[in-house]
């Protein structure tokens, strides 16, 4: 091989060693190229995700105090409360401190009855139990004034009947007339024992009663007569109702017994009063003028302090009053109500009630 030959060899050999290494640089950088290239889109991905993350946070309100719904991260949450109203999520209108809102309306539904704070008597009284009975005079067995045939009877047992007025008609058996029998009191027909086409001799055809004049009629037994006497005041109570009245008999009781019977009047011209139906009797004994005085049905216990509740523009609202004396119908005032206030009496205990469901529901 001549040595021309030779250099050309070599030189080929050297090109195509250098093209070799060449290649072998250029590769790792085109692949770091990359490589960067990957990293830097992998890390705006991140970027993106992050930014989308928290854009997610802020539209759930994760990042904030108020979401979507509009709740705020205070006090009025989804328990409470109140909006923008004054009510509550039940519908109920806000109750101020101790306040009730109330209606006339909604009063008189609920029986809510009121009276005015004023002076009075407190008074010492004996308690007495008994019934009502009925005035001696105040009942009549009708008969015949002659005996015959029963042509008429003109009323039926219910019957309010009139004095004078005509209730049956007889003929006699001696003159063959009809007469006419009328009613000797006013009252009510109770009983009938005769009807037409009967024989009237001695018996009693009709039973008429006056209910409208009652005694309170008493058992004193021999601890309380020394303080019971004719002429006493009294309150007679029922079921449902009440009457001033006093004592205007003692009598001995039937048969021997130990006790007295102590009769006091009671007006049932509007039948308020049932005949036999129980009753108790509050005798006053003394008595003692005080400035002012409030019935016991508008007294009323929370948190251990005696309240009574008292009309404003808007309902009623409580107030805690300091007491004195006491009776069984009323008591004194010493101090948290002044004369002339209107206060709730009967049912006060319904303004108590939602007073206390009120101030149950802000309890978180």
């Amino acid at each position: 091989m001549s040595a021309n030959t030779l250099t050309k060899f070599s030189l080929v050999h050297l090109a195509v060693t250098a093209a070799i290494t060449a290649c072998m640089l250029v590769t790792p950088v085109n692949a770091a190229d990359e490589h960067a290239h990957e990293l830097e889109h992998q890390h705006q991905a991140e970027r993106h995700d992050e930014h989308s993350h928290d854009k997610h946070e802020d539209e759930h309100g994760h990042d904030k105090h108020e979401d979507e719904h509009g709740h705020k991260d205070e006090h009025d949450d989804d328990h409470g409360h109140k909006d923008e109203h004054g009510h509550d999520e039940h519908g109920h209108d806000e109750h101020e401190e101790g306040k009730v809102h109330i209606s006339p309306e909604q009063m008189q539904r609920s029986g809510i009855a009121t009276q005015i704070a004023q002076a009075g008597d407190i008074k010492q009284t004996v308690t007495v139990y008994g019934r009502t009975v009925l005035p001696e005079a105040a009942s009549s067995q009708v008969k015949a004034r002659f005996a015959g045939l029963i042509t008429q009877m003109k009323v039926n047992v219910g019957d309010r009947v009139k004095a004078g007025q005509v209730i049956a008609e007889v003929e006699s058996n001696s003159s063959l007339k009809r007469y006419s029998i009328k009613a000797p009191i006013s009252g009510m027909v109770v009983e009938r024992n005769a009807n037409a086409g009967e024989m009237a001799n001695d018996n009693v055809l009709l039973s008429i009663i006056d209910d409208s004049r009652l005694w309170a009629e008493y058992q004193i037994f021999p601890a309380q007569m020394r303080s019971v006497a004719v002429g006493q005041q009294l309150l007679v109570t029922g079921t449902q109702q009440q009457a001033d009245s006093k004592l205007e008999y003692l009598l001995n009781a039937p048969q021997g017994q130990l006790y007295q019977l102590a009769r006091a009047p009671l007006d049932n011209t509007n039948g308020q009063w049932s005949l036999g139906s129980l009753v108790s009797g509050y005798v006053t004994l003394s008595k003692q003028a005080v400035g002012l005085m409030i019935d016991n049905l508008a007294l009323q216990e929370m948190e251990g302090q005696q309240v009574v509740f008292v009309r404003n523009a808007e309902g009623f609202e409580k107030r805690v009053v300091e007491l004195g004396l006491r009776d069984s119908q009323m008591t004194e005032v010493l101090s948290g109500l002044i004369a002339g206030e209107e206060y709730a009496v009967q049912k006060s205990f319904l303004l108590k009630a939602d007073l206390e469901k009120s101030s149950a529901g802000h309890v978180h």
